[in-house]
C-alpha cells in the first residue's frame, strides 16, 4: 500500500515537471514574437540612457525666452511691457527690469519674480538687518554694495541694474539657478560651504514658484497672439495688424485700471 501511494506520488511529480517545462518553453516562444513586435514598432527604447539624459539636456538648453524674444521685436515689444506694467502696476519698473534683464541675458519671469519677492516692487523698500541694510527695488545690501550712496539705493534704474547684474554674477558662479538664487539671498560662502538655511531654500522655492506663474500668465494673455519665426515675430492672426495688438488691453490691465 505504501509502495503504491509512493509510486502514485512519483508519477504525478513527474507530470507536473514536465507540465511546467512545456508552458516554460510555450511562454518564451510566445514572448520572443510579442516583444519583439514591440520593440520594431518603439525606436526610442533603443537608444541608451545616456542618449535620453543629453537629448533632455540639450532641449533644456536651445529653449527659447518667449518674453525676450517678444520684447526685442519692435512689434511686440508694446505688448511685453504692458503686461509687466499691468504687473508691477508701475510703466517705469516694467520698463527698467526688462531693459536689464536683457542686457544681462536673465530670463524676465525670473527677475520680475525675484524683484517681487525682494520688494514687491517697491522701490522706497527697506529693511534692517543686524549689521547692515536692504534697500531699493532688489534690496541691495550696504555691506555688498559700499561705494553706492543711500539715494542711489532708491534709483530705480541704478537699483535695477546692480540688482540684476549680481543675479547673473551669481547664477554663473553657481552654475545652477537654485544655487544662484540662494546666493543671491544668503551670500556665497554660505551657499558654497553647504549652510544655506532653511529660510534660503523656502526663498528660492517661492520665486521659482510666482516665476512659474508669471510665464503661464503670460502665454494666456499674450504669448498665443504672436507667432515666433526665423527673423523675427509676427501676428498669429494676420488680419490683426501689429499697431492693433500692441494697443490691445489684458484683462489684467483692465482690472487693474479700473477707477
Amino acid at each position: 500500500m505504501i509502495r503504491s501511494k509512493v509510486y502514485l506520488i512519483s508519477i504525478l511529480i513527474v507530470v507536473l515537471g514536465l507540465g511546467v517545462g512545456v508552458s516554460w518553453y510555450c511562454f518564451n516562444t510566445s514572448k520572443v514574437d510579442v516583444f519583439g513586435s514591440i520593440e520594431d514598432k518603439t525606436e526610442w527604447v533603443a537608444l541608451h540612457p545616456k542618449e535620453y539624459r543629453d537629448a533632455i539636456l540639450k532641449v533644456h538648453q536651445n529653449k527659447i525666452d518667449v518674453i525676450l524674444t517678444l520684447y526685442r521685436d519692435p512689434n511686440s515689444k508694446e505688448s511685453v511691457i504692458a503686461f509687466f506694467e499691468a504687473i508691477t502696476h508701475n510703466r517705469q519698473v516694467a520698463e527698467i527690469i526688462l531693459k536689464y534683464a536683457d542686457e544681462f541675458e536673465i530670463e524676465p519671469s525670473l527677475a520680475f519674480a525675484l524683484a517681487w519677492e525682494e520688494s514687491q516692487y517697491n522701490i522706497r523698500a527697506y529693511n534692517k538687518n543686524k549689521v547692515s541694510e536692504d534697500r531699493g527695488l532688489f534690496q541691495l545690501n550696504s555691506k555688498s554694495f559700499p561705494n553706492l550712496k543711500v539715494e542711489d539705493f532708491y534709483n530705480p534704474d541704478l537699483n535695477a541694474r546692480y540688482g540684476i547684474a549680481h543675479l547673473r554674477w551669481c547664477l554663473d558662479l553657481a552654475g545652477s539657478e537654485v544655487a544662484g538664487l540662494a546666493m543671491y539671498n544668503a551670500g556665497t560662502n554660505r551657499v558654497r560651504s553647504d549652510s544655506t538655511p532653511k529660510s534660503t531654500l523656502d526663498y528660492v522655492s517661492r520665486i521659482q514658484t510666482f516665476r512659474n506663474g508669471i510665464e503661464e500668465l503670460f502665454q494666456q494673455e499674450l504669448a498665443s497672439r504672436w507667432v515666433i519665426v526665423e527673423g523675427g515675430v509676427k501676428p498669429a492672426e494676420q488680419k490683426a495688424g501689429p499697431s492693433r495688438l500692441a494697443a490691445v488691453r489684458f484683462p489684467l490691465l483692465n482690472a487693474f485700471r479700473q477707477p
